[in-house]
């Protein structure tokens, strides 16, 4: 049986085995990579999940017997395991290395476009991602960049997940680029050249993850060229993510950096306080538990970089405040002691504090960002400017650039008012400043 097949079935029992919250936080998001006759490799998301499956590896194998009759050792990898990437390879010769099926199961069936939180900094790249997976055709290829854990991949495997379900006829090879580079050498050292390119050209969709892995491959871009070519010849559909944008790949070649360049570019910027705070509360319906409201700002406000560290500090704090069961602030703050920084905690930037002051009004940070001049919006606006200046020492020329090119007279006059305002001691003023400022750095 395969590696999809044994875990199912697996699966069935270790769901009697665990508790709900167990089973949903660190089960459920494991991933079956490989198997063979002794061995199978399953993949978690990321380093805490390795931590906390680690210890039900003696349960795992245990329903594994029960359910195929035999006993597998079992590895616990994270997905880009060196591990399992060569036990993958070393069978390329006995079992083909991307086939319709072999793609289908690498698509991770949790990431789909309804888990997908979308929010002002992915928004554009969400709605070509849902065009493409469609049958939009006006936006080939798709180059999808920005940081580490902001949802590129997410976008790339709900589009799998939606035309596998969609359209089953349609041919859907999701690869991570690291492992097209494995398979490419591969081909060469087995001479199964033919194989390999048959599996890659005749795709009708072709998503290859961390597309900035050709740099420094000569013979391998060769391929990437060619296959790309031969796709965008016959109007299939390619999909890439990157970490930075196409030109910026310095050591690729030409060539390549301008057919990366001729479809669309999406920058993915990372998640507002909002689109946070939203992400934590959908991972709680799909838990089913509630955490207080004052835990969910905590965990928001401290973890703003990419959506990986978010989740991850959420499962820390549902593990913690499980065992401990007690679920408050202060359990928060203990179970992520180690995760957050003393100096991550003291890095103000710009943004937080248009964020912390939008929270501190009820407003948004559009609202801020804009040229309204209502009161409601005009004094937190003031707010801001006068903190960048007294706070982080910005010029005022620095300042009106960061608005939107204000004039540095306009910044002057923002930041007297408020200083005007804390001398005449307006106590909502003083009080609002004193709030943002625990916010900020506390």
């Amino acid at each position: 049986m395969d590696a999809v097949t044994i875990w199912n079935q697996t699966l069935k029992l270790l769901k009697d085995e665990v508790s709900d919250i167990k089973f949903k936080t660190f089960i459920s998001p494991i991933s079956p990579a490989f198997a063979n006759d002794d061995l199978i490799i399953l993949t978690v998301p990321d380093q805490f999940s390795q931590e906390q499956v680690m210890p039900m590896i003696p349960l795992i194998k245990n329903c594994i017997s029960a359910s195929i009759g035999r006993e597998l050792d079992v590895k616990i990898e994270l997905p880009d395991s060196a591990f399992a990437l060569n036990m993958i390879h070393q069978h390329t010769s006995e079992a083909p290395v991307i086939s319709s099926d072999s793609s289908v199961s690498q698509i991770n069936p949790s990431y789909t476009f309804d888990s997908f939180i979308v929010g002002a900094g992915n928004r554009f790249a969400h709605a070509a991602c849902v065009s493409v997976a469609e049958g939009g055709k006006q936006y080939n290829p798709i180059f999808l960049y920005g940081g580490s854990g902001l949802g590129k991949t997410h976008l790339m495997h709900a589009v799998g997940n939606y035309v596998t379900s969609k359209m089953p006829s349609k041919k859907v090879v999701y690869v991570n680029c690291e492992r097209f580079i494995n398979d490419f050498i591969a081909s060469i050292r087995n001479d199964n050249y033919s194989e390999f390119r048959e599996n890659y050209r005749n795709a009708d969709f072709l998503l290859i993850d961390d597309i900035q892995f050709l740099e420094r491959k000569e013979q391998t871009q060769v391929e990437f060229f060619h296959t790309f070519n031969e796709l965008y010849e016959s109007g299939k559909m390619i999909l890439m993510t990157c970490d930075k944008p196409p030109q910026s790949l310095s050591s690729l070649e030409e060539r390549l950096r301008s057919r990366f360049s001729s479809g669309l570019i999406v920058d993915i910027q990372p998640a507002d306080y909002e689109t946070r705070v939203a992400i934590l509360n959908l991972r709680m319906q799909d838990e089913k538990i509630t955490l207080p409201d004052s835990v969910i700002d905590y965990i928001a406000s401290n973890f703003a970089s990419n959506i990986r560290e978010l989740d991850g500090a959420f499962k820390t704090v549902v593990a913690y405040c499980f065992l401990a069961n007690s679920f408050t602030l202060d359990d928060a703050k203990v179970a992520l002691k180690d995760m957050i920084a003393p100096k991550q905690a003291k890095q103000v930037t710009p943004e937080i504090i248009v964020e912390v002051v939008a929270r501190a009004f009820n407003i948004t940070v559009s609202d801020i960002m804009s040229n309204k001049r209502s009161k409601d919006i005009l004094v937190p606006r003031q707010i801001c400017m006068y903190l960048c200046r007294s706070e982080l020492n910005m010029t005022y020329p620095k300042i009106g650039e960061f608005f939107g090119g204000k004039d540095h007279t306009t910044i002057l006059h923002a930041c007297n008012k408020i200083e005007i305002s804390l001398k005449e001691t307006n106590t909502e003023i003083c009080d609002h400043i004193d709030s943002i400022k625990k916010r900020l750095f506390n």
